[in-house]
Parts: structure tokens; sequence; C-alpha cells
């Protein structure tokens, strides 16, 4: 582990990157409405492109990691996250803004799934501990965005160059990547065929991306519609509404980081179970009224273990081709993201920003279920395993 101690750095500072690219947008919503005069549903496609692009993403930087190297999958979605929001930057109509957000997600894709390949390299014992702790500095880049964004619009910034400036920090941590040394890193190269067909005909595997699926669509829905839902809803300025989505983030940066060690306790899959109910009651209350609003902040703590836990339970269950199992896993995941998120958009506007922040609500019922499912379809042996 202490010869991996570089790269173990490297990688939690490109979680907490994924967390600033992928929450920048939240406040930045009503703003990039306005200046290209389109409606809700717009912004809705808006997100679901950007969640295309990491699906198709997804499924390549498996194959990519396990052919050519993990290292190299990284430079790549640093180089595309660049890219993208150069273009996002010079952008003066919304189909071109919508390419160059297509391209920064694929760079998305690439580096999370880059991350998690190395995860599954350098974190050798008490997984579920590490990825919790990298998925908590996705927490942290969650809170610095929202709150980043909302200082910068203060001091004149637009909202182009807001993403910019996270562009600067996607190129100081692409040299910091160059300088990683990937021990070991041949035997993991897969040289071996994939039987493809086996591994879609798991359904253990299409269990895995129907949780994370519904998670993910619960949890960035917060990130991109809690602003919009608490400004419309409960009449908020964008400060305090953003305020609110940063404490959301804070609390889940806070559960990511001692979640792991209740998950040790208690066990894997019981904690997916018990963290999802709970963070449907909490967002259910927080809907009730403005009173209750703070609810949802709370939530976060109990979202904060569920997709990393999640992770670790497949990388426990699937001992060969984890890497192309786990890009499989969230590209399925992605997609209904993406579906997800264009289905939200044009609920607010066929039915208002309550109705369609209520379909976040029934995304992490799903998971209730399914986490109901995975408890009974594993043994006595196989809870005390994981």
């Amino acid at each position: 582990m202490r010869k991996n101690a570089y790269t173990i750095a490297i990688i939690y500072l490109l979680m907490m990157l994924i967390g600033i690219v992928e929450n920048v947008k939240g406040p930045l919503i009503i703003n990039i409405k306005t200046f290209y005069g389109v409606d809700y549903t717009m912004m809705g496609l808006f997100l679901s492109v950007g969640s295309f692009g990491f699906i198709l993403s997804t499924f390549l930087g498996g194959f990519l990691a396990d052919k050519i190297g993990r290292k190299s999958v990284l430079i790549s979605g640093l180089i595309l996250i660049i890219a993208g929001i150069l273009g996002i930057f010079a952008a003066r109509k919304f189909i071109v803004f919508l390419i160059f957000a297509f391209v920064m997600n694929m760079g998305m894709g690439l580096l999370e799934i880059g991350i998690n390949a190395v995860a599954s390299i350098v974190f050798i014992v008490n997984q579920a501990l590490m990825m919790n702790l990298l998925h908590f500095f996705y927490g942290v880049g969650a809170i610095i965005s929202p709150n980043m964004t909302v200082k910068l619009l203060h001091i004149n910034f637009s909202w182009q160059q807001v993403y910019l400036t996270v562009g600067v920090i996607a190129f100081i941590l692409m040299l910091a990547v160059l300088k990683i040394k990937m021990h070991g890193e041949e035997k993991h190269i897969a040289r071996d065929k994939i039987d493809y067909i086996q591994i879609l005909s798991d359904k253990r595997m299409w269990l895995f991306a129907s949780m994370l699926g519904f998670y993910v669509a619960s949890e960035l829905g917060i990130g991109n519609w809690a602003v919009t839902f608490f400004s419309a809803q409960y009449k908020m300025d964008n400060t305090i509404s953003s305020l609110y989505l940063g404490l959301f983030f804070a609390t889940f940066t806070f559960g990511r980081l001692v979640g792991g060690f209740i998950i040790e306790r208690i066990g894997y899959i019981k904690s997916l179970l018990i963290f999802s109910l709970v963070s449907s009651i909490l967002i259910a209350s927080g809907m009730a009224g403005r009173n209750f609003a703070f609810l949802i902040s709370v939530a976060g703590f109990f979202y904060s273990i569920i997709f990393p836990t999640t992770i670790a339970i497949v990388m426990k269950e699937f001992k060969q081709h984890v890497t192309i199992i786990i890009a499989i896993i969230l590209t399925i995941s992605s997609t209904i993201n993406m579906l997800a998120n264009f289905l939200i958009g044009r609920l607010n506007d066929i039915f208002g920003v309550f109705i369609g922040f209520s379909a976040i609500l029934i995304f992490m019922i799903l998971v209730v279920f399914m986490s109901l499912i995975l408890a009974k379809t594993e043994t006595t042996d196989d809870l005390e395993k994981v």
C-alpha cells in the first residue's frame, strides 16, 4: 500500500475533480437556460446528452483499461474534459454547447473508469472503507463546486468563466497524473478473450446496474435540480438554495469519511438497505414544506455510502474481468440516469418542479426495494463474506 501512496493520493484528487465538474452545473442551470433562451426540457436534454457521453465512454474505458493500461485512460479522460470545457466556454449556440458538454462528459466517464480500475489494483484490503474514502473526495469536490460557483458569479464571473476555472484545475491534475507509476499493472492487462455473453447473462450484474442507475439518478438529480426546486417551490434566492445544496454535499462528504467504518461493522448489504431507506424518508420529509427543507441536506449523509459500497460488493462478487464488469454496470446505470434526467426536466415543464423533484424520491425508493432483493438473493455465508 505504501509504494502506491502517490497513486492513491492522485486518484483521490481526481475523484474530487469529478465532484467539482459534476456539480458545477447545478447553480448554473438558470444562467445557461437564460443565456441560450431555452426551456427546462432543453436543460433536461443537456443533462441527458452529458449522461450519454458518459455512457459511451464508460464501456470504452473499461475495455481500454484492460488493454492499454489505467494511466492512459486517466490521461485521455482529462484531455477530453479540458477540450469539452474549452468548447463550452466558446459556444454561442445551444447545439454547440451540447456537443462540447457531450465531449466533457465522455472525459468524465473515462476518468471515473480509470479511477475505479486503479482502485481495483491499489485497494488491497478493506475495500469498502477505501472506496468510501475515495468517494469522500467526490463529496469534497461537490461541496467546493456550488460554493465556488456562487462566489465566482458574485465577483462578476460569467458562467462560461466558471467552467474555464474548472478546466484550469483539470489541467493541473493532468500534469500530476503524468508522474504516476503503476506498479505491476502488466499482470492486470487482459490477454484472454472476454465472454460478454456470460457477463450480460448474470442476473447479479443487472441487479447491481439497476440499483446504481436509480441511485445515481436520485443523487445527481439533487445536485442538478435542488437549487431549481428550492428557488421555484420555496421561493429561496440563489444564494440560500446553493447553501442548502452545499449542506447536502457536506453531510454527504462526512458520511463518506466515516461511513466506511460503519459498513465494516454492520455489513455491506445491510448498510445499503438501512441507508437507502432513511434517505427516502428524509427526502420525502424535506419536500413537505420549506421548514423541513433542511432534511434534504441531512439526507446527504445517508446517500453517501450507497455508490462506493455497491462497487465494493461488485469487486468482491466478481473475481475475473472486474474492470470490464464495473464498466458495463456503470454503462447501464448511466443509461438509466440519462433517461431519468430528461424525465425530470420534462416533468418540470409539464407539471411543475414539485412533481419533477418527486421523481428523485421515487428513484431512491426503487433502490430500497432492490437492496431488499439483493439481501434475499445472498446466502448467510455471502453476507458474512461481504
